[in-house]
């Protein structure tokens, strides 16, 4: 179940780098808003959070 919790957060934290990155291409090049990167941060704040629901209470 560990490998598992940190496969989860690891996944998050690179989905939610991934919409960062995103974000900060479309302001340097001044591109158009796809809001790709809003799903993506959002996705990935989700995955993060699922993994600190999913420890085992003791």
């Amino acid at each position: 179940m560990k490998s598992v919790i940190a496969f989860t957060r690891y996944f998050g934290l690179f989905v939610f780098l991934v919409g960062v990155i995103l974000n900060f291409k479309m302001y340097y090049f001044d591109e158009w808003p796809t809001y790709m990167f809003y799903i993506l941060s959002f996705f990935g704040i989700l995955l993060i959070g699922i993994s600190y629901l999913m420890k085992r209470k003791l």
